[in-house]
C-alpha cells in the first residue's frame, strides 16, 4: 500500500530511525514492522495475515473507519484508510497513541 502521513512531525517520526530512537526508543522495533507491513500489504483487508503480529483490527464507535495496529501493551499506530474498505491501497497514519 502506500503510506501518508497525516503531518510532517509524524511522517519523520515514522520514518527516520534518528527520531524514532531519540523520541520513542521504546516503541522503535514495533513501529518499523509496523510500518514495513502496511507498505508490503497490498490491501488492508491482507494486514492481518501479511502482519498478525501486529494485532490490526478496525475501531468501532467515534473512532470507525480507523485502524490500529499494535505497537505495545497499550500503544497503538493509528490509520485511516483511502477509500474506507478492506480493498483500501492506500492509508494515512493519523497518530501514535495510547488510547486504552
Amino acid at each position: 500500500m502506500r503510506v501518508d502521513y497525516k503531518d510532517k512531525k509524524l511522517a519523520k517520526l515514522c520514518t527516520d530511525e534518528r527520531e524514532i530512537q531519540k523520541k520513542r526508543p521504546d516503541l522503535k522495533k514495533k513501529l518499523r514492522l509496523r510500518i514495513k507491513a502496511l507498505e508490503n500489504s497490498d490491501t488492508l483487508g491482507d494486514l492481518p495475515d501479511d502482519d498478525p503480529g501486529g494485532a490490526w483490527h478496525d475501531l468501532k464507535g467515534k473512532r470507525a473507519g480507523t485502524w490500529a495496529g499494535e505497537l505495545s501493551g497499550n500503544w497503538r499506530l493509528l490509520v485511516e484508510p483511502m477509500p474506507n474498505a478492506l480493498n483500501a491501497v492506500d492509508v494515512t497514519v493519523v497518530v501514535i497513541e495510547d488510547y486504552h
